[in-house]
C-alpha cells in the first residue's frame, strides 16, 4: 500500500534516500559503522513521504525541500536512539537499538551527533524559519518526554494531560513537517503556517494512538515487544480509557502493577484482557476515526491532486497499519 501512495514522490524520495545517506557521511570510523547500521535498518520514512507530498500538493520540490526533508529524519532518528537510551529499550524495528550494540553513552553521542547535523544542514539554506520551527519542535518533544515520565511516575493521567503530551511528543514534528513544506515554497503567513501546523499534528496524534493500539496487539506478542509502555508505566490511551471502566478493585491493581519496578508477562497480559474487555482498544480507534474525518475536512481547503490523494491515503494507511 505503501508504495503506490508515494508513487507521485517515488523520483524524489530516490533523490531524498541519496542526500540523507550523504548527509550521515563522517571521517570518525565509529560513526560511520553506526550511520551504516542505522541506513539499513530504516523506517517507513512517513515524516519525509509526509513533507515531499505537502510540498508538492501546496507547490514544488526544491533544494530547501531536500534539507528539510533530511533535517527532520535525522532528527527523528536522533530522538529514537535517545528514548532508547531512556527506556532501557534493547530493541528497535525489530533489530538491535543502538544503545544495546554500542552501550548508553555511544549512542547518547549519537544522537546528539545526528541533531547537531541536522540543524547545520537548515543553516545551508540562509532561512531563519527552518531553525526556528525545528528548534520549537525538539522543544516541545523533549517537555512531551519529561511530563510524561512526571505522570507515569505518579501514575496520574486524565485524557486532556495524554492529548497534551502526545502533541508535544509526536504531533509537534508532523507538525514541523507541514511548516517547513511552507517555509520551502516561501510561504509566511502566520495564519496559514498554523492552519498547516494543525493539520501535521492531528496525524502525528493518530500515528501515536495506533502505536497504543499496536502495544496490545496479540500477533505482537514476544514477551518483549508487547507491552512496552506497560513495561515502563505509560498509561496510554486505551488503557486510560480501561481505567476509568474497570471496578475500584481491578483499577488498584492495575495501578499497583504499573507501580512495580519490573512488571512480568502474565500481569502485562492480565492488563491487556482488562483493556479489551472494557473496550479500551475500539474507544481508541473511535477517536483515530474522529480526528481523520476532521482531517479530510481540514484538506478541503486545498485543490484536488495526485498528491493530495496520496497524502489522505497516507492518513489511511497510518490509521490501518500494523506495524
Amino acid at each position: 500500500m505503501l508504495n503506490l501512495i508515494i508513487k507521485p514522490i517515488a523520483k524524489e524520495l530516490k533523490v531524498f534516500d541519496s542526500k540523507y545517506k550523504d548527509s550521515l557521511s563522517s571521517d570518525v570510523k565509529l560513526l560511520m559503522l553506526i550511520s551504516d547500521y542505522i541506513l539499513k535498518n530504516p523506517g517507513k520514512k512517513i515524516r519525509p513521504i509526509l513533507l515531499l507530498l505537502v510540498s508538492k500538493m501546496i507547490g514544488e520540490i526544491n533544494n530547501k525541500t531536500y534539507s528539510s526533508c533530511i533535517l527532520i529524519e535525522l532528527l527523528h532518528t536522533a530522538t529514537l536512539i535517545h528514548d532508547d537510551v531512556v527506556d532501557d529499550a534493547h530493541f528497535r524495528r525489530g533489530k538491535f537499538s543502538v544503545s544495546s550494540l554500542w552501550k548508553n553513552k555511544i549512542a547518547v553521542l549519537v544522537g546528539d551527533y545526528l541533531l547537531s547535523r541536522g540543524l547545520s544542514l537548515g543553516l545551508q539554506d540562509n532561512d531563519i524559519n527552518i531553525l526556528k520551527y525545528t528548534s520549537k519542535a525538539v522543544e516541545n518533544i523533549s517537555e512531551g518526554e519529561i511530563y510524561q515520565m512526571q505522570k507515569s511516575r505518579d501514575l496520574d493521567l486524565n485524557e486532556g494531560e495524554y492529548f497534551e503530551i502526545i502533541k508535544s511528543k509526536t504531533g509537534s514534528l508532523f507538525g514541523c513537517c507541514f511548516q517547513l513544506a511552507a517555509v520551502s515554497n516561501n510561504l509566511t503567513e502566520k495564519s496559514e503556517l498554523q492552519k498547516l501546523y494543525g493539520i501535521g499534528e492531528k496525524i502525528g496524534i493518530i500515528f501515536q494512538i495506533k502505536d497504543d493500539i499496536l502495544d496490545y496487539n496479540e500477533s505482537n506478542f514476544t514477551g518483549k515487544l508487547m507491552g512496552n509502555d506497560l513495561k515502563e508505566s505509560k498509561i496510554n490511551l486505551p488503557l486510560l480509557h480501561t481505567l476509568k471502566k474497570v471496578s475500584l478493585f481491578e483499577n488498584q491493581q492495575i495501578l499497583k502493577i504499573l507501580n512495580k519496578k519490573k512488571v512480568s508477562d502474565d500481569e502485562i497480559l492480565f492488563i491487556r484482557k482488562l483493556v479489551y474487555k472494557n473496550d479500551g482498544i475500539e474507544f481508541s480507534k473511535n477517536k483515530i476515526d474522529i480526528l481523520v474525518d476532521e482531517l479530510i475536512n481540514d484538506l478541503e481547503i486545498f485543490s484536488d491532486s495526485k498528491y493530495k490523494k496520496s497524502l489522505i491515503d497516507l492518513i489511511n494507511y497510518i490509521k490501518i497499519r500494523n506495524k
